[in-house]
């Protein structure tokens, strides 16, 4: 075996091997689509950070334009509402691209708790005011 082939192989096995050490300890969770939202899809991406909070990515693909979902909405919002809470708290706005895909990467201080988004008239929505569009339940058991 030619040495170009062995250091080949130790930089693949450095890099699986650093790669799985930073995935230890994050988890993907599916989200659940609405039923006027059926080609909608979603995960959250869990990891618990240094200092006990959880960061979290949540990436949608095929959604729909925001005005159609909801009449007088323009974007999308991901709300976090902790286990045993009824009041959600806004965690952001999705980045939609224009291909109807969407981002968001938060940090929150809750352990367990309910990711949902909702199509909304504005990104600085107080309280969420139209239905849950996509949804999954972050637990500690997920990270």
């Amino acid at each position: 075996m030619s040495s170009r082939k062995i250091i080949h192989r130790g930089f693949v096995l450095v890099f699986l091997l650093g790669g799985a050490g930073c995935m230890t300890g994050a988890m993907k969770v599916p989200m659940t689509a609405a039923a006027n939202m059926p080609a909608a899809e979603g995960t959250v991406t869990a990891t618990r950070t240094s200092n006990e909070n959880i960061a979290l990515e949540v990436q949608v693909r095929h959604l729909a334009h925001p005005e159609k979902v909801e009449q007088g909405a323009s974007t999308y919002v991901v709300w976090a509402r902790p286990m045993g809470q009824a009041v959600p708290q806004i965690l952001g706005a999705l980045k939609v691209d224009r291909n109807l895909d969407g981002m968001l990467s938060t940090v929150t201080p809750y352990k367990e708790f309910q990711v949902f988004i909702t199509a909304e008239p504005t990104e600085a929505a107080v309280t969420p005011t139209g239905q849950q569009l996509l949804l999954a339940s972050v637990r500690p058991t997920a990270y």
